[in-house]
């Protein structure tokens, strides 16, 4: 650690950080995008944390600030800028939560990165602010981070880092309580100056974020933030189900049946799931896999998820969101372990006797809807057809072998 001028302060990255960059920029993601997606999430943690903070404390800076998020683009300076109104961050938890991870068993955590088996060790880390982002150096040159704690007597900081081996910390100016980080981006990255990529990228990964995220001078959210898997499904409308189904699948057909259901045991879970009225795809579906779309806590984890999809069901569209489900290090990736084993009995089953539920939410022809089955490869209505004694799908599904 060196001093320089105007209280400038150089630390060294802990040894295992300078791997984790190396791991996050060149090997564990795949989407240059998912950076935004992290820093999203980060900014929506540390708003959860201010209104949870304001709750109980009374000397809290910024009591009325607005819960937001806001993206703004430089196109002179080469930046982005994402913004939040949450608790930032004193000086220590700057070089603790940006300086370091694992503080202890990292050693063991890299090793396990590294061989990309043991998602047990990483589960949890990919929530914490310090690993998730770091995907941010896969699009800049340099990284600045200005914090403005909501502990009234703290002075704000300034975090930089050119993703090499030491980053800074200097005395900064914040108007208001919260975060902006600062994206100098690359000499490649030069789509993530476009807004309506920026806009995509929100609809796609942070869409049901519960925060307002704003971009440039919009005074409307780009975000919905209703995540209609959540809501009571007694309160909403069908013509609701059909735009949800329709922006998902481009399928104007409309759905034959939805299946909207919540589960609290063995693990909380929400699930809306669509039977589709046609054994083909729509000419422009977005949906290029089966599988369906995995959330935690309202945030997209898997764009096609097959782990909770067995493969005589792999015709259903849907979401599946858990508030329990643990990840692994990237969130591309969901690794199979206890919980998951147990969401996927839980779902198949739940899924299963919904399909033949003549009271369910809303059924347009059941029918028609196991005709869809017929789209499936013989192998899997064989595999269909063993498990009858367990499945009660299976006995609303005639043989088409």
């Amino acid at each position: 650690m060196t001093d320089t001028a105007a209280e400038q302060t150089t630390y060294d990255f802990q040894a295992e950080i300078q791997q984790l960059l190396h791991i996050l920029v060149h090997a564990l993601y795949t989407e240059r995008d998912i950076f935004l997606r992290e820093l999203i999430s980060n900014a929506s943690d540390a708003l959860s944390r201010a209104q949870f903070e304001a709750l109980t404390n009374r000397d809290m800076r910024d009591q009325d600030a607005e819960l937001a998020i806001r993206i703004t683009v430089d196109d002179d300076a080469r930046t982005v800028t994402i913004s939040d109104s949450g608790i930032g961050m004193t000086r220590d938890d700057l070089i603790n939560n940006l300086g370091v991870i694992a503080r202890s068993g990292a050693r063991a955590f890299i090793d396990a990165l590294k061989d990309a088996k043991d998602a047990e060790t990483a589960k949890n880390v990919i929530g914490q602010f310090g690993v998730g982002f770091y995907s941010v150096f896969m699009v800049a040159d340099k990284v600045r981070v200005v914090t403005q704690s909501y502990k009234s007597d703290e002075p704000a900081w300034a975090w930089e880092a050119e993703g090499g081996t030491n980053f800074t910390i200097t005395p900064a100016e914040r108007a208001h309580r919260g975060t902006d980080v600062i994206v100098t981006l690359k000499d490649d990255a030069d789509d993530f100056l476009q807004t309506w990529k920026l806009k995509d990228i929100i609809r796609t990964y942070s869409d049901t974020i519960s925060f307002p995220i704003y971009v440039g001078e919009d005074a409307e959210p780009t975000n919905q933030r209703i995540a209609i898997w959540r809501q009571d499904p007694k309160e909403i409308e069908e013509s609701k189900y059909d735009e949800f189904y329709r922006s998902m699948t481009f399928d104007f057909n409309g759905a034959q049946k939805v299946i909207h259901m919540r589960a609290d045991v063995p693990l909380q879970f929400y699930a809306l799931l669509f039977v589709p009225s046609s054994n083909q795809p729509p000419m422009f579906s977005p949906r290029k896999q089966v599988g369906l779309k995995l959330y935690a806590r309202k945030v997209l984890i898997q764009d096609y998820c097959t782990d909770l999809l067995p493969d005589y069901l792999s015709f259903l569209h849907g979401v599946v969101d858990s508030e329990d489900i643990p990840l692994s290090v990237s969130r591309e990736t969901v690794r199979a372990n206890v919980l998951m084993g147990q969401a996927q009995e839980g779902d198949h089953a739940a899924r299963a006797g919904r399909l033949q539920e003549d009271g369910d939410i809303r059924p347009r022809g059941v029918d028609q809807a196991v005709r869809a089955v017929r789209a499936l490869p013989q192998a899997g209505r064989r595999a269909l057809a063993g498990r009858q004694r367990r499945s009660a799908a299976a006995a609303a599904v005639p043989d088409y072998a």
